[in-house]
């Protein structure tokens, strides 16, 4: 494996990635809705924008990537890159990173509003990349498993179109946990995309009435399982 081939190959997808701006800024306006609604209600729109920022960057690393993936094999267009030196595993990997540059541009505005909201420090800024880049890799390990899992992207979308539902609108991801009693916040957190915004609340410095160790906990086995889940499934261009 050749890091020189996956770096030069996300960065020809992130540069082609960057053309269409507005299909990612498009992917906040639920999220921003449902910030507006918390932070008018309840005043705790900061919550509701670090599940934000885990949200789009565990979909860009699970959902997208799978769908993007699968697309490529569907077309074809990968056939361009294996006929270079670059292998479907480098090829993989490339599509991942490409997906984590793409992340600056709607993690920017939230973090900008998280700014104007209640002002962040450096430290606190610092945290929310670690965030962000932490939410990313979870997410990518479970979207490669994901591809060569079902390696179509019709069952790609609807799959994702249901776990989105169910990992991310649903539990207290894009709302605050203090919302659920509290049985069934304890519950709520074996879901991993809760798990990594309560993570992320307590790196940034947040309050959860949560243990920082449990959300830990939990995101290292999830990380870990996927992982594995990952490397037995073999990337494949046919």
């Amino acid at each position: 494996m050749r890091v020189d081939r996956i770096i030069s190959s996300a960065v020809f997808m992130s540069l082609s990635y960057q053309k269409e701006p507005l299909a990612f800024i498009s992917d906040l306006i639920i999220p921003l809705i449902i910030f507006m609604i918390v932070q008018l209600g309840t005043g705790k729109g900061a919550e509701s924008l670090v599940g934000i920022l885990v949200a789009i960057a565990w979909s860009s690393g699970s959902f997208a990537l799978a769908r993007k993936l699968a697309q490529y094999r569907v077309w074809r267009l990968m056939d361009m890159f294996i006929a270079s030196p670059v292998k479907p595993l480098e090829f993989a990997l490339a599509s991942a990173l490409a997906h984590l540059t793409i992340l600056i541009l709607p993690a920017t505005v939230i973090t900008i509003i998280m700014i104007l909201l209640q002002g962040i420090s450096l430290t606190a800024l610092a945290s929310i990349v670690l965030s962000i880049i932490i939410s990313w890799f979870v997410g990518t390990s479970f979207g490669l498993y994901m591809y060569g899992r079902l390696a179509d992207p019709l069952r790609i979308s609807s799959v994702a179109n249901l776990l989105n539902l169910l990992i991310i609108l649903i539990p207290p991801v894009l709302y605050p946990i203090s919302f659920l009693p509290s049985n069934i916040q304890l519950a709520s957190i074996i879901i991993p995309t809760v798990s990594l915004k309560l993570l992320a609340l307590h790196l940034i410095g947040v309050e959860t009435g949560i243990p920082f160790y449990l959300p830990l906990v939990i995101v290292i086995i999830y990380l870990i399982i996927f992982m594995i889940l990952a490397i037995r499934e073999r990337i494949t261009i046919e």
